[in-house]
């Protein structure tokens, strides 16, 4: 448990709700139903809703509860209600690596993914260059090198290109940020979590924009291995599983110190992405597909909605 590991030792766990300040659900999948409705209905969220709090690293998500979200969108971030956070249990043991050099790398940039989560994708898929790595891996899964291999590779990058996922977030970016090498965040609505200086050892590129990459970290390579230890370092400092903890928290408190009135106006606030098209067909799928009207199988398939 992160808690046990956490090494500041300022907030703890306490053995009732009734004894807690705050109360934090944990959702790192579906299981708690597609826009959380299992957590709403929980007896301890209806008994303490004014202290409960949402940690939660799925994609597609409506922030229907306050709290910390790996893919929460730009156009909807409000602060007095949600903070971007990063996903759990990324390699945890991983140890940091030596300091790199400048020219050590054996690629300058490499990417090994698919390209159906995302359109940018397949203009990341498309990029050339002579010292690039591009690995397409759609017949298989992402990790169609080896996870060794998969490391080894980022490892031997100066640069590992970060475009979005089916959600604004990647783990590829955590993971890059924890094995010491240079992010390219390529995610118009990733919104970035608070505390870190990200341009100092990361680099953002418009998805409109994919390519001028090559070039543009050409231009940027001798800075690379600086801003790779600088990646570590604020790994440590921010998403280890020593610090998680006390980051959500702290993270939470600041939402709960920043709009005390948030209760009465923000609930409110998430519903409106319901009438997004994306939002209202999965919604149907998941509340009317049990009833006398059935949903089609593929449908749950291509919204992420699990059946029952």
């Amino acid at each position: 448990m992160l808690a046990e590991r956490d090494r500041f030792g300022v907030h703890s766990l306490v053995a009732s709700p009734d004894e807690a300040d705050l109360i934090l659900f944990v959702e790192h999948s579906t299981d708690a139903g597609a826009y959380f409705q299992d957590v709403r209905r929980h007896p301890v969220y209806r008994s303490y809703a004014s202290r409960c709090y949402l940690f939660s690293s799925t994609d597609r998500v409506i922030p229907f509860l306050p709290g910390v979200y790996a893919a929460i969108e730009r156009s909807w971030y409000r602060s007095n209600w949600v903070r971007s956070g990063p996903y759990l249990r990324i390699g945890a043991d991983q140890p940091a690596l030596p300091d790199a050099e400048p020219g050590h790398a054996r690629y300058l940039f490499s990417f090994v993914g698919t390209p159906h989560s995302a359109p940018v994708r397949r203009r990341v898929i498309s990029l050339e260059h002579p010292r690039a790595l591009i690995r397409d891996t759609s017949a298989a899964n992402r990790n169609s090198l080896a996870p060794a291999e998969y490391v080894e590779t980022v490892r031997g990058s100066a640069f590992v290109l970060c475009p979005r996922g089916g959600g604004t977030s990647t783990f590829r970016l955590f993971e890059t940020l924890m094995l010491g090498r240079v992010p390219v965040i390529v995610s118009d609505e990733w919104t970035p979590p608070r505390g870190p200086d990200w341009p100092s050892f990361s680099v953002r590129v418009a998805e409109r924009d994919v390519g001028v990459i090559p070039t543009l970290l050409e231009g940027l390579e001798t800075q690379a291995p600086a801003m790779g230890r600088r990646a570590r370092a604020v790994w440590d400092e921010w998403f280890a599983d020593d610090v998680l903890f006390h980051r959500v928290v702290e993270w939470c408190l600041e939402i709960e110190a920043s709009a005390p009135a948030r209760r009465r106006l923000m609930p409110l606030f998430p519903h409106l992405q319901l009438l997004r098209p994306y939002h209202t067909l999965r919604w149907i799928a998941r509340n009317l597909g049990h009833g006398s009207w059935r949903v089609p199988r593929w449908l749950y398939k291509v919204l992420g909605v699990p059946t029952r």
